[in-house]
């Protein structure tokens, strides 16, 4: 898993987003997972966060056949979870209760 650093909100310019989202290495989030629920804000720093490069980003048709299944896969689990909503505590940290959902769905959680 790559690395995310934490960018203030109004050092973003709409032409650093545009620049950010045309990259194949790096995405943007407002919150990374696994925060406690002492660091929640309501107005959490945008995150940009170091991925491995996708060469078939925004050309599917070059989508290794792997990752092509692993997508259906977490595609099918994420429709089998639609409509959970909030935040769940988990190990002591804030996680979207979607996400802890589909984990467990996955097999990648026990509790």
């Amino acid at each position: 898993m790559g690395k995310a650093y934490a960018m203030v909100r109004h050092e973003l310019t709409l032409d650093d987003i545009i620049a950010i989202r045309s990259r194949s290495d790096v995405r943007l989030t407002t919150s990374p997972f696994g925060i406690t629920p002492g660091q929640y804000e309501r107005n959490p720093p945008i995150y940009v966060a170091q991925c491995g490069r996708m060469t078939w980003k925004k050309h599917p048709e070059n989508m290794p056949p792997a990752v092509r299944a692993g997508l259906a896969k977490a595609q099918k689990i994420s429709k089998a979870c639609a409509g959970i909503k909030g935040t769940v505590l988990y190990n002591g940290k804030l996680y979207p209760a979607k996400c802890i959902a589909q984990k467990k769905a996955a097999g990648k959680l026990t509790e």
